[in-house]
């Protein structure tokens, strides 16, 4: 190691963080599916012969701390007799760590007859043929019910087809031209991968690739265990209660985490989590495992590259049978409400020795789905609109609007995208800032869209959690964000609410018109602290009312030729100055 040229490990680094930026590209430009090219919910790696994390372009971070288990699961199933050309694939969700839907491509990559490393993409397919059209089954009730599971098959074996693997994928989904069209995407992607692989094998040889992602990662290790020392030493935690399992309403869905820092290292305890659950809200243990490590590694190191080196400081306390460890054939598929909820008890528990870094609450995982398998009523199509919300609010800013947090700063499918390639008409896409936390620091809004259907024999799912137990919660003193809910004919006596998850609601006929407004971010500190010059701002854009001025904000804000001006005694007054 000590001979190792830093310069050139620090190039041959650069390069193939360039080489996944080059694979996302590729993967964007060639999908079928506007999860994929406009949403971005994918992940793409490349790694070690033995499956160590060596680069990544992420779109959801989750997806690039659990491909490594991915590539080492097959490494342990096919062991030597992978060969050049091979193409697998997995989505096995108790070796990917999220859901079924949420599909591994990758290959081995060879160089002068030597395994050299690896290049995989994950992405979540537009329907992996379960009971629910695109995935994310609020009902099922063990693994089977959510889609055709793959461990490791061979897509293409020595540079081979396997016809029969590919004519079950697509015999056994709703819209195969769309999943053949990901499926393909993926492997062009991984494919440009080893190409840039092979390429800096010829240039400085596959054993100075080796020793030179070594090192990286030792000085990577070297530098988060440093950031590690640099905490207060002790025991930090948090909890918090999922609504439901969807299945059974009067379970135990606690969420309990323990962040133990000692010296250089972090240990993760989920003990007295809830056991898994009748319902798919359960979460696999790579996926756990997964996100506390790249949540830890965003607070203390969040503008490096991510690669293992982040995530060998960390141990897990983590027994199996948990909602976050389940069984197989425990039911996973909505496993994201529980990523968004480690996201945020992480903020929560290292908030007191991190104060500048960690924000208030965030809106919980959001989304509408809309599809259609009978081809009476028209052309079959999956559309999964993944909705984007509020974060809350920081130490100095407010909280962002139209981001994600628990998985990735992942776009919406912008609605000229959705009018051409489904039969529906976005009719309102606006901020919701009623939604949003007060605070010194106010919490971000959310978003409220509304569909009219085009066409008819369509179903919808509504995807959302923690109504009573908020993910958005305000944090030292300011107030929570409220949560996101959904209308079918909204404002008409056919008018229905729906404030927690639901599936197959229709068919819906022609002319149906669907509301759904996603939650805001919890406020940041106590609301009468907030700057008053913020307060007349956000009045005089529309996201406060006068009377929620006065009366959450303590600031009078009174007419003002076309506009609005303080009242500054009258707010003296309300303020106590």
């Amino acid at each position: 190691m000590s001979t190792v040229d830093v310069v050139l490990a620090e190039i041959v680094r650069n390069r193939l963080i360039a080489a996944t930026d080059e694979m996302a590209k590729t993967l964007i430009r060639t999908a079928f599916n506007p999860l994929l090219y406009e949403v971005q919910d994918f992940g793409v790696s490349i790694l070690s012969p033995t499956g160590e994390l060596w680069a990544e372009t992420p779109g959801c971070t989750i997806f690039s701390r659990t491909l490594p288990d991915v590539v080492r699961a097959g490494l342990a199933r096919w062991g030597t007799e992978l060969a050049d050309g091979d193409v697998l694939i997995a989505n096995d969700p108790y070796e990917t760590g999220t859901h079924i839907s949420d599909t591994s491509v990758y290959m081995p990559v060879f160089f002068a007859g030597r395994l050299v490393a690896f290049c995989g993409t994950t992405a979540h397919w537009a329907d992996i043929g379960g009971k629910n059209p695109g995935g994310w089954c609020p009902d099922t009730t063990d693994v089977y019910q959510e889609g055709i599971c793959f461990r490791h098959q061979k897509l293409v074996e020595a540079g081979v087809r396997s016809v029969a693997v590919w004519d079950l994928i697509a015999d056994n989904v709703r819209v195969p031209a769309v999943v053949k069209g990901d499926l393909e995407a993926q492997i062009s992607a991984c494919l440009q991968g080893r190409e840039r692989v092979q390429a800096l094998c010829t240039k400085y040889g596959a054993a100075m690739l080796q020793q030179g992602m070594e090192y990286v990662i030792a000085r990577t290790d070297r530098s988060m265990r440093d950031a590690v020392r640099a905490l207060v030493d002790g025991e930090y935690g948090a909890s918090i209660r999922l609504d439901s399992d969807g299945v059974n309403p009067n379970g135990d869905f606690r969420i309990n985490l323990r962040v133990i820092v000692n010296g250089d290292r972090v240990r993760f305890s989920l003990l007295g989590s809830a056991a898994s659950t009748l319902g798919p809200v359960n979460m696999p243990a790579p996926g756990t495992r997964g996100t506390l490590a790249s949540v830890l590694k965003g607070l203390l190191m969040p503008h490096d590259p991510a690669n293992e080196g982040h995530a060998q400081c960390m141990d897990y306390e983590l027994p199996p049978g948990l909602i976050v460890s389940p069984v197989r054939p425990a039911p996973v598929d909505s496993y994201g409400y529980a990523l968004e909820c480690l996201t945020e008890l992480m903020f929560r528990s290292l908030a007191g020795i991190l104060p500048d870094q960690c924000p208030a609450g965030g809106f919980q995982i959001s989304g509408v789905t809309l599809s259609r398998s009978d081809a009476r009523y028209g052309a079959p199509f999956v559309m999964f609109d993944v909705l984007d919300g509020g974060n809350g609010g920081q130490p100095a800013a407010d909280g962002s609007t139209m981001m994600f947090v628990g998985n990735g700063d992942v776009p919406n499918i912008p609605v000229e995208v959705l009018e051409t390639r489904f039969p529906v008409r976005v009719e309102r896409l606006e901020l919701e800032p009623r939604v949003a936390g007060a605070g010194t620091f106010r919490g971000g809004a959310g978003l409220r869209k509304e569909y009219l259907l085009l066409e008819g024999g369509m179903y919808t799912m509504f995807v959302t959690e923690n109504s009573v137990d908020p993910t958005a919660a305000g944090c030292r003193g300011g107030s929570n964000g409220l949560p996101s809910y959904m209308e079918i004919e909204p404002g008409t006596d056919r008018e229905q609410v729906f404030r927690a998850r639901v599936a197959g609601i229709g068919p819906l006929p022609e002319g149906t018109r669907l509301r759904a407004t996603t939650g805001g971010g919890g406020g940041w500190g106590p609301p009468r602290l907030r700057d008053t010059a913020a307060v007349l701002a956000d009045v005089r854009n529309g996201f406060l009312n006068v009377e929620d001025a006065e009366q959450v904000y303590g600031v009078a804000i009174v007419p003002a030729g076309h506009g609005f001006r303080i009242d500054e005694a009258r707010t003296a007054v309300l303020r106590g100055s």
